[in-house]
């Protein structure tokens, strides 16, 4: 228990650090990045694309580990959707890290509309993977009782509500950074700040757990 205590510290924490890289590299990026002139954004803000290139990973790392950290507790509740959360985000982390390289590629000056193009669709890429995951983190926290019933189906609803931006950003319903997509993106980014601090000062509750499964034994 006391093992699993401070992997739930651990995985507060990094929900903090990928949730806070996330926002603050959008708000950083964002705008110059609508920039009609994008060539000449680049000559004066430089350093903030490295910026927010290096958040971006950052981002990337932390959503690796939030997975690596719970891994050994949802193993404890269902098996294969342990395995299929760690790999969901798995698959975030390598795609945000390739998407952060095509944000930092931009400040080379080659091929700007291409890596123009190919961080735009990665970011998108990147939410919807990290979305999907939320189908199987929420519904195993829910059943299990691991954490409040209200703060599972919130970050449920809150990660539909994230793919549904998407798809709609996707098939050009919607634009990135509007009205729209803030509505519906913002309840799974809080959800997440809370789940985070639940995570850091309560842990998770394993007594619904059954006792006979076993933790892999590198956990």
């Amino acid at each position: 228990m006391r093992s699993h205590r401070s992997l739930t510290i651990i995985a507060g924490l990094l929900f903090i650090t990928a949730t806070g890289a996330t926002m603050a590299s959008q708000i950083i990026i964002e705008p110059v990045m609508q920039s009609a002139d994008l060539s000449a954004q680049l000559v004066e803000n430089r350093n903030l694309f490295v910026l927010s290139g290096l958040l971006e990973v950052t981002n990337a790392l932390a959503s690796a580990g939030i997975a690596i950290a719970l891994f050994p507790i949802l193993w404890l509740c269902a098996q294969g959707l342990s395995v299929a959360y760690l790999g969901l985000r798995l698959v975030e982390a390598s795609v945000g890290v390739v998407t952060a390289a095509t944000l930092l590629s931009l400040t080379s000056g080659a091929a700007l509309p291409l890596a123009h193009a190919l961080h735009t669709w990665g970011f998108l890429l990147v939410l919807i993977v990290f979305s999907t995951s939320t189908f199987v983190l929420y519904p195993l926290l829910f059943t299990f009782r691991l954490v409040p019933a209200a703060l599972s189906l919130w970050g449920l609803i809150g990660g539909a509500m994230l793919l549904l931006s998407c798809l709609l950003i996707a098939f050009g319903r919607i634009e990135a950074g509007a009205t729209m997509d803030t509505i519906l993106s913002l309840p799974i980014w809080i959800n997440e700040m809370v789940l985070a601090l639940w995570l850091i000062l309560r842990g998770v509750d394993l007594t619904h757990v059954a006792p006979e499964v076993e933790t892999p034994a590198h956990a």
